[in-house]
């Protein structure tokens, strides 16, 4: 099978994979759970994701941690963030997992509220540019070739604080919206030079020939803003407040079980995404270097904490300000806004052992 082949064939892999429920029987979302070893009726509940490397949600999926835990979570895939909103604005979605395409939901007044992190996106999300391209470098963007940059996505951000690091405006780009995972295609046709991407693909690409113009933490402030957060709408949360701690709970199991492993991580990108052992492994090694012990979040100097303003809001309000300066939000988000969006609760319960 080719690269291309591959890459284009990621989603409806992870469709396969996931479009089904963690755990068999019960009704509709309703009623309580006790948790392992519990004879209540799970917990149903849509569960909305955009295509990416999810090691820890893939894991507990894999393992029956959710199912542990008395959730029974349906699984529905998106190519990116930004299609969610819709499902999310219609009340179609009760959870999700995505990077800042969340920044655009609480810009169109969606209410959410995040309660758990599941990955660090930006520590393999970057510029790629095909081979034998005209785009050799940051300050080969605004020369007019065809850069791939998706609407509304952490991407976007990427592409925003790029042009800005060389003294340019997005505006001077040329930019074409499309998805990662359709940038092999776009490499083979000449449609874009390079593009902003996250993992698998980016990585997948390089594996593939095409070469890294740099990651997103050499021009993001911050050191890059693609936290991927567990989120979910606050009517959903607010009728069922224990489905977060046991999410956490399930997904904490698995982050232990890949920090002893990481292999079995791996082999889940490899199955769910189709992408080569090599590159599953780059992206496995440059996710669990990234992230934090569940109780660093709740540390207000760690840049992903849910305490205090200098972690996940902090990363929040880059986005916020790169999506407003792009008109894809009418004006950055006030940070009471984003303060009460960031709920702790959950997380201190599970770490406290509740």
């Amino acid at each position: 099978m080719s690269k291309k082949t591959r890459i284009i064939g990621a989603l409806a892999a992870v469709g396969l994979a996931l479009g089904v429920s963690a755990c068999s029987g019960g009704a509709s979302a309703g009623g309580d759970s006790g948790g392992s070893g519990s004879t209540d009726a799970p917990i149903k509940f849509e569960w909305g994701m955009a295509t990416g490397s999810y090691l820890a949600t893939y894991i507990a999926l894999d393992k029956g941690y959710f199912a542990d835990e008395g959730l029974d979570p349906n699984i529905q895939v998106f190519q990116s963030g930004a299609p969610m909103l819709a499902a999310f604005e219609s009340d179609s979605l009760d959870v999700g997992t995505v990077g800042l395409a969340t920044v655009f939901a609480l810009g169109k007044d969606i209410d959410i509220r995040y309660f758990g992190l599941e990955g660090d996106a930006s520590a393999a999300s970057g510029l790629v540019a095909r081979e034998g391209s005209s785009i050799q470098s940051l300050e080969d963007l605004a020369n007019g070739s065809p850069v791939g940059v998706p609407t509304g996505t952490c991407a976007m951000v990427s592409a925003y604080y790029a042009a800005e690091s060389i003294g340019a405006e997005f505006n001077d780009m040329n930019v074409v919206d499309v998805v990662p995972n359709l940038y092999a295609n776009s490499f083979e046709s000449n449609s874009i030079e390079a593009g902003f991407s996250w993992s698998p693909f980016i990585v997948d690409l390089e594996d593939a020939g095409s070469e890294i113009i740099g990651w997103d933490a050499e021009w993001v402030p911050g050191g890059g803003s693609c936290p991927e957060t567990q989120f979910g709408r606050g009517d959903f949360l607010d009728e069922h407040p224990e489905v977060p701690e046991k999410m956490l709970r399930a997904l904490d199991r698995a982050w232990a079980d890949i920090r002893a492993d990481r292999s079995i991580a791996v082999d889940a990108l490899v199955e769910r995404l189709s992408v080569s052992r090599e590159t599953a492994v780059d992206v496995v090694d440059r996710y669990v270097d990234a992230q934090p012990e569940l109780a660093d979040l709740l540390d207000p100097s760690n840049r992903f904490a849910f305490v205090g303003d200098e972690g996940l809001v902090a990363q929040l309000e880059v986005a916020s300000d790169a999506f407003a300066a792009l008109d894809v939000i009418e004006a950055p988000i006030p940070l009471e806004r984003l303060q009460s969006a960031v709920d702790s609760s959950a997380i201190e319960a599970v770490v406290n052992g509740e």
